[in-house]
C-alpha cells in the first residue's frame, strides 16, 4: 500500500444504533475495550434485538469524536443502520454519520480479528493517507461480501 488509489467518494448520511465507548489506541485501551464490545453484542444477542429496526444490513463499527488523531481518545460504536427516527433501544446510542468525503478501503479475506488491526496498523504507518485524514467519522463494514473501511479524507 505504497500510493493511495482509491477514489474520493461523497458518502450519503446515515444513522447507526449500537453500543458506545470512548476509547484510544494507547496500549491496553482499544485493544481490550473493543473486543469486549464485540463480546457483549453478542453475548446479549444485539443482531437479533435489531433485526426489524436494521435499515440495511452490514455491521458498523464507527469511529468519531476524536480528540486529535489516531493518537487521541475516540467514540467507538457498534451497531447497525436504523431510520434516525426509531427509539432507542435500553443501553444502546444513536450517532449520526453526515455526509462527508472520504475513501473505501476492502480489507484482505481473514479473520476479522487479525486482518482489521493489521490493516489500521498499515493505515497509521503509511506514507500519504495520514496527510489526507480529516478525523470526521470513520467506519467498518462487515458483510456477506467481505470488509471494507471507509476513512475520512481530503
Amino acid at each position: 500500500m505504497s500510493e493511495v488509489t482509491e477514489p474520493l467518494v461523497k458518502t450519503a448520511s446515515f444513522s447507526v444504533m449500537g453500543l458506545r465507548i470512548r476509547t484510544s489506541n494507547a496500549p491496553g485501551d482499544a485493544d481490550i475495550h473493543i473486543p469486549k464490545i464485540y463480546s457483549r453484542f453478542y453475548k446479549e444477542d444485539i443482531p437479533k434485538q435489531m433485526e426489524l429496526l436494521r435499515k440495511f444490513d452490514p455491521l458498523f463499527a464507527v469511529y468519531f469524536n476524536y480528540a486529535s488523531d489516531e493518537t487521541g481518545a475516540y467514540d467507538f460504536l457498534l451497531g447497525y443502520a436504523v431510520d434516525p427516527k426509531t427509539k432507542l433501544l435500553p443501553g444502546m446510542e444513536l450517532v449520526h454519520i453526515e455526509t462527508q468525503n472520504g475513501r473505501y478501503f476492502h480489507i484482505q479475506p481473514g479473520a476479522p480479528e487479525e486482518v482489521v488491526p493489521k490493516f489500521w496498523a498499515e493505515i497509521w504507518n503509511h506514507p500519504e493517507i495520514p496527510k489526507i485524514r480529516t478525523y470526521q467519522m470513520d467506519w467498518e463494514e462487515y458483510s456477506e461480501a467481505g470488509i471494507r473501511v471507509f476513512l475520512s479524507t481530503k
